[in-house]
């Protein structure tokens, strides 16, 4: 039997184990954490550490495993490319993870190559004036030069704050960097790739909730007029090629500014926040199972045929505070008639093992709408009812501000 390496077995990979599983594989999942979910369903599960690639190759080896593929997790990103390098598989190498996790020489490759992304300069307490003023001033965005998830950034309407965004970012990465601030509609971009070339991609409007700064909810489908998706459509081919991907799932975020689309940020991976759950409701594609053809080096087009056309939205549900949770009444129940999937993902007493500096990340839902923006509104009412129910405070929240 066919057998595929799941780096990670966290609740972002679940969808990609019961996938392979579904598709006839046989599903070797590493997780450091012996209670991960994935472990659970895994034919082979194996305690290991996704981040030391040495010991993730040597499961891979031990195991004889065919392909390797993880969702939703930078961090296993790590794992994922020394298996691809040391078994020659298809997937993103540790050069291309390595060129893409350093945001400013991302930023400086996509520029060399004539593409759009925001001005991005290392930070330095000698020359904050210049840097700051290398951005186009204020609003800016401050975020560790290595980081992912939206951990230790910060957006600065004014200098105020910078002292503060800047111990955060480093709490992440001793390099922080300031970012200009794209305004714009933001949206993202679900993308599969084989042999370098494009094969699909599915375009979605952005949902946020501040003063969380990465997007809390996804809905489909974006009004995306014609000429704008075929511009998408060419700025994603070329950030790809310059980037150096490949094979598999690639997730961006891109702000569209004066009709142009500007890359924000893109990881070699599918997306988390339930985007491949609602592609699969909205279109009728299956993300999962495309990434899991490109990396047993299939083609990843019969998966991704939409056969279907409803308007959806996930939503994240999002909290702030890292102590025990507490839960008032029974909020999933009172909305799981109208929701396709409802989840949480933290237990009374437990502490959330999802977080994001001061924000732990508490479970999802999925839903169906007349139209997007119904959609997106029913989330965001559904999300906002479970989190005034659902309680993770801590005395001291150093990076709360």
């Amino acid at each position: 039997m066919t057998r595929v390496l799941v780096v990670g077995g966290g609740p972002y990979q679940l969808d990609l184990i019961h996938t392979a599983r579904r598709m006839g594989l046989e599903t070797v999942v590493v997780d450091a954490n012996p209670e991960a979910p994935g472990l659970a369903l895994a034919d082979v599960p194996r305690v290991c550490d996704i981040v030391d690639g040495d010991a993730v190759v040597a499961v891979a080896r031990r195991e004889g495993i065919d392909a390797v593929v993880s969702g939703a997790s930078d961090a296993a990103l790590v794992g994922l490319s020394a298996v691809v390098d040391a078994l020659g598989l298809p997937g993103p190498s540790s050069a291309v993870i390595a060129g893409m996790h350093d945001k400013l020489a991302a930023a400086r490759t996509v520029q060399a190559a004539g593409l759009a992304c925001p001005e991005t300069v290392l930070f330095s307490e000698a020359h904050v004036s210049s840097a700051v003023d290398a951005v186009g001033g204020y609003p800016l965005v401050v975020k560790p030069a290595t980081a992912a998830g939206g951990r230790g950034v910060s957006l600065l309407r004014d200098a105020a704050g910078l002292a503060d965004a800047v111990a955060k970012a480093r709490r992440h990465c001793p390099q922080v960097l300031l970012q200009r601030w794209v305004g714009g509609r933001s949206l993202g971009v679900e993308a599969f790739f084989q042999g370098g070339a494009p094969v699909a991609h599915f375009v979605m409007s952005d949902q946020y909730a501040r003063p969380f700064v990465s997007p809390v909810g996804h809905a489909l489908p974006a009004d995306v007029a014609p000429p704008l998706a075929a511009k998408i459509a060419a700025a994603i081919a070329g950030w790809a090629r310059a980037l150096g991907l490949s094979d598999g799932a690639a997730n961006f975020d891109l702000r569209i500014e004066g009709g142009v689309p500007t890359l924000i940020e893109v990881n070699p991976r599918l997306g988390g926040n339930s985007i491949t759950r609602l592609i699969r409701a909205g279109v009728g594609a299956d993300p999962s199972a495309a990434a899991l053809a490109c990396a047993l080096g299939r083609s990843p087009g019969p998966h991704l045929a939409q056969t279907r056309a409803r308007a959806v939205a996930s939503r994240m549900f999002v909290g702030r505070g890292r102590g025990p949770v507490r839960i008032v009444g029974d909020p999933i129940a009172r909305w799981s008639s109208q929701a396709i999937e409802l989840q949480l993902d933290v237990a009374p007493g437990a502490v959330p093992a999802l977080r994001v500096d001061a924000f732990a990340l508490l479970g999802r839902c999925l839903v169906e709408g007349p139209d997007a923006d119904a959609a997106a509104a029913l989330a965001a009412r559904i999300a906002e009812d479970v989190q005034a129910a659902v309680r993770c405070d801590a005395p001291d929240l150093e990076d709360a501000r």
